[in-house]
């Protein structure tokens, strides 16, 4: 057990709730094994989730309740980046034909905020998902508008274990990258996080410089190639990514 959280409790819930998102559902006995927790332990946790209607209890099993849908709407819209991009995020998906998204920076993650569009089967990317800033268009498109020193600082916490053959492997390839990403206001992942996938990214940009987000556009690899990923599917990304940061200003 980590014991580096100043509340173990706070955690201990936590753990428990990610638990059971695992599993679907799960009684007290499986997740004190699991979990290696006392039944006890496990059980007062899952009372209290129960009372404050977090759990939902049906039988001798529990499940997570539907009232985290409410706290994860709550805590969307209280990002700017999301309140300024869902619509135009929403014209990006039909204008592209291909999933597009609103990722933000988040303890060194780059964190999909909203996604929309594209095919269920085409990538595993869905709300809230998280992935390495270098290993994805839109995490790259943030880290390159940030200072270079809090860049090494993430990149030490991160690592560069993540991601596949196609992913920058070290600091000077990906410094490198991210000078022409800033130069060109445009990230590219060409199966860099997943095989098969590819992506562009463009910063959301204040007037200070620095980006509060990037929005993107990801499909097959077999679709995003050529003048399709270079130009069309660029340009679209760019013009989206110019009217939010205008919206983000005003």
């Amino acid at each position: 057990m980590d014991t580096s959280y100043p509340v173990q409790t706070t955690a201990t819930t936590m753990r428990i709730v990610e638990a059971l998102l695992d599993r679907g559902q799960a009684g007290v006995t499986e997740l004190a094994t699991a979990l290696d927790l006392s039944k006890g332990t496990v059980h007062n946790h899952l009372q209290t989730l129960h009372r404050m209607e977090f759990v939902v209890r049906e039988g001798r099993q529990y499940r997570v309740g539907s009232r985290f849908l409410d706290v994860a709407s709550r805590a969307r819209e209280s990002i700017p980046a999301y309140r300024a991009a869902r619509g135009e995020v929403a014209r990006l998906a039909r204008s592209s034909g291909e999933m597009a998204a609103l990722v933000v920076e988040e303890h060194g993650t780059a964190v999909y905020v909203l996604v929309l569009g594209g095919e269920e089967d085409q990538t595993a990317v869905r709300d809230g998902s998280r992935r390495p800033l270098h290993t994805d268009a839109a995490g790259k498109a943030i880290l390159a508008h940030l200072p270079e020193a809090e860049v090494r600082d993430l990149l030490a916490a991160d690592g560069f274990g993540a991601g596949t053959d196609w992913t920058p492997s070290d600091e000077t390839e990906l410094f490198e990258e991210l000078r022409t990403v800033r130069e060109q206001s445009v990230a590219f992942d060409r199966e860099e996080r997943e095989d098969g996938t590819r992506s562009v990214a463009a910063p959301l940009t204040t007037d200070d410089g620095w980006a509060v987000g990037a929005v993107c556009v990801t499909g097959s690899a077999d679709r995003m190639s050529g003048k399709r990923l270079e130009e069309d599917i660029t340009g679209l990304v760019v013009s989206s990514a110019n009217s939010i940061s205008i919206d983000l200003s005003n």
